[in-house]
């Protein structure tokens, strides 16, 4: 996904996740969305290599938060509908409760 609003570019829209794992590996961020059920499935959205990125948080009430070098993982209170968007170095994840939204 390529839309752009102002200088924010819309990189990924994920409904239903259960968290994220924030992770950097050499030269690369990227963003790993996992889903609730008997067997974990994830969704990896992967930012541009060569460059990193600050990554925020914002809008998502969470349970736990997990750090173990190189990545921090975050369970969320309930699933929430994610939209990870970019604006220059900052990535950010906003989230609103799945069912909030139609």
């Amino acid at each position: 996904m390529a839309e752009e609003t102002g200088g924010e570019q819309l990189v990924a829209a994920i409904r239903n996740a259960a968290g994220i794992i924030l992770a950097v590996t050499e030269n690369r961020n990227w963003v790993e969305v996992f889903f609730d059920g008997d067997l974990m499935h994830t969704q990896t959205v992967n930012l541009p290599a060569g460059s990193l990125f600050s990554i925020y948080v914002e809008q998502i009430p969470h349970k736990t938060t997990v750090y173990e070098h190189p990545r921090t993982m975050i369970f969320f209170t309930a699933r929430a509908d994610l939209r990870i968007t970019r604006d220059g170095e900052r990535v950010i994840v906003t989230g609103v409760a799945s069912d909030v939204v139609a």
